[in-house]
């Protein structure tokens, strides 16, 4: 059974336009499960003594850097990072102050390298990802050549 043109036409439109809706949001995930983002004075309020604080949207800071409201820097002895702890069922990176820590219920700004709670810490995914993308697209074309390849359009135009 042959497929009518108008039938043809239809299908592949909406091929395309699912393919394409998959694929923008297939595509906007990349870049959290790829990427790391670079903190840059993060601020917010140390706890009590021997208290802690959980950075929510991020799984793992590296080379973290700790500033108080004036800009000194607060010395690694008063505080230790903690990544890829599990808070409110979700990964996190805890902040958990001294015993004795002057620098307790102060404004602090925390700099360093970040993974998003997306982010794929092996380099295996994160090289395939991309691919994944990629061949979406390509994926996405074939659709929409393959029925005007096959209906002779090709031949029409070289004669």
């Amino acid at each position: 059974m042959e497929m009518k043109p108008v039938g043809m036409l239809l299908l592949t439109a909406i091929g395309v336009i699912v393919g394409l809706v998959l694929l923008v949001a297939s595509a906007q995930q990349t870049n959290d499960l790829v990427n790391t983002v670079t903190l840059s004075n993060s601020s917010f309020t140390a706890p009590a003594e021997s208290g802690s604080y959980y950075f929510t949207t991020y799984k793992a800071i590296s080379s973290p850097v700790i500033y108080n409201a004036t800009g000194d820097l607060v010395p690694a002895a008063n505080y230790t990072v903690t990544n890829n702890v599990v808070y409110n069922d979700a990964l996190a990176v805890r902040v958990t102050l001294g015993a004795v820590n002057e620098y307790a219920n102060d404004t602090w700004n925390i700099s360093g390298t970040a993974q998003p709670l997306g982010y794929a810490t092996d380099s295996a995914s994160r090289s395939i990802v991309p691919l994944i993308v990629i061949f979406g697209a390509l994926a996405i074309a074939v659709v929409a050549l393959a029925p005007t390849l096959r209906s002779g359009v090709v031949d029409f135009i070289k004669n």
